[in-house]
């Protein structure tokens, strides 16, 4: 891979692990100041609408911007939000009413700004990356996606105790600055068919979706994230929490070591599976039914142990079955669909991942209420059970037409 990737890599890099101390440190003080829980979630839930919102209006810019444009400037406007909001509040620390509208106002806009910027970057790694390197820098991205979350929320609290809210706040400003920094870095020239606005660009905002849904295996490929968006509520921290304390038997420090075991996995997964990309590339289909059978397997596995130690093994061998599915998918959907709509698809995606974690955390939390956190992961199991069921009819599909590869990387 090229010096372009790892630029524009350690660029969303740094915005990521802005965002989730930016999240983490917002909710800590609303709670600090108002004392209401339920201000202190309205964050997560405000920045949720706002993803959801980028994603669906992405294909309007995308009719005037190139998609260079796109990434960099809402990536711009994120950093001088967050720089505003910061030095605001200042003004308004000691001030419960002002500091929560404050504090909603950064979620919905830099949500907004920080969505666009992400889906944009995402549609430009097949553009500034060989195809031959394809799946690598999908490991690479998930990976680093997975180690980013880990560090956020990991050491998020202890630079809260350290140096406060606020100057975490600052610290979080740094960064996207670094992350606007190395997104100028990136010449358009080196980003394919960056010469003009995203071709095809749909008239509607609402559109993109059409990419999901239009072609038989890219929508068969999508039933199959509905089913894992709607099991993607059984990790939620309320429902883990739950099964921690009542099938587990054990204090609320092993809900963190389960947290932290998923994200172990998951690194481990990545470094294991580097070696392996030229096998992976050649058995996509064949990975991504693997990946999902195994982690369904694994999940109804957790939902039937009872033994804490057990517990932290299958959550760290999920691990790996996820990032095998999930690279696989990833390098499919880009072989598969053009270049010229992989914008539109990354943007559709984005909305149907953020409003399926919202539907997802509902009903998870309501079905742990009414029979038990067993029973979630009893549900999540076999929904992603399901969804590798899918896998083989989309294998049947594909052996059905040859993939038509997109435009070569020059």
């Amino acid at each position: 891979m090229n010096r372009l990737f790892y630029t524009l890599w350690t660029g969303r890099s740094a915005a990521e692990f802005a965002t989730s101390l930016w999240l983490m440190t917002w909710i800590a003080l609303l709670y600090k100041t108002t004392g209401s829980a339920l201000l202190a979630g309205s964050i997560t839930f405000v920045r949720s609408l706002s993803v959801l919102a980028s994603g669906v209006s992405l294909p309007y810019w995308y009719q005037r911007w190139t998609l260079r444009k796109v990434a960099s400037r809402f990536q711009h406007l994120q950093s001088v939000l967050s720089l505003l909001f910061a030095l605001l509040g200042l003004f308004v620390y000691d001030d419960p009413v002002l500091l929560s509208l404050l504090a909603l106002l950064c979620a919905a806009m830099t949500g907004y700004a920080g969505g666009c910027a992400h889906a944009a970057a995402s549609a430009m790694y097949p553009r500034i990356v060989e195809q031959a390197h394809w799946v690598r820098s999908n490991n690479l991205i998930t990976t680093g996606t997975q180690m980013i979350s880990l560090l956020g929320w990991t050491l998020g609290g202890l630079w809260i105790a350290k140096i406060g809210e606020i100057g975490v706040l600052h610290l979080c400003v740094i960064l996207l600055l670094v992350s606007s920094l190395l997104q100028v870095l990136i010449p358009s020239s080196s980003v394919l068919g960056e010469e003009k606005p995203v071709e095809r660009a749909p008239k509607a905002w609402w559109s993109s979706w059409h990419v999901l849904f239009s072609h038989p295996r890219i929508r068969i490929i999508t039933m199959m994230d509905i089913m894992e968006g709607i099991a993607g509520g059984i990790w939620i921290g309320a429902v883990t929490l739950v099964f921690v304390k009542e099938v587990l038997q054990q204090s609320e420090a092993w809900w963190g070591y389960i947290n932290a075991a998923y994200y172990v996995g998951t690194l481990i997964g990545g470094v294991l599976l580097l070696p392996l990309s030229k096998w992976i590339e050649r058995k996509l289909l064949g990975s991504i039914i693997l990946g999902s059978f195994c982690f369904s397997l694994l999940v109804l596995l957790y939902a039937w142990n009872v033994k804490p130690y057990w517990a932290l093994i299958l959550v760290v061998c999920m691990g790996p079955c996820f990032q095998l599915r999930d690279i696989a998918q990833r390098t499919y959907m880009q072989q598969l669909v053009p270049l010229y709509d992989q914008p539109q698809l990354f943007a559709a995606q984005q909305s149907l991942s953020t409003l399926l974690f919202g539907l997802s955390i509902a009903f998870s939390a309501a079905v742990a209420d009414l029979w038990g956190a067993k029973m979630v992961y009893w549900f999540g199991g076999f929904m992603l059970m399901l969804s590798s069921l899918f896998g083989l009819w989309l294998k049947y599909q594909s052996s059905k037409t040859v993939i038509e590869h997109t435009e070569p990387f020059t």
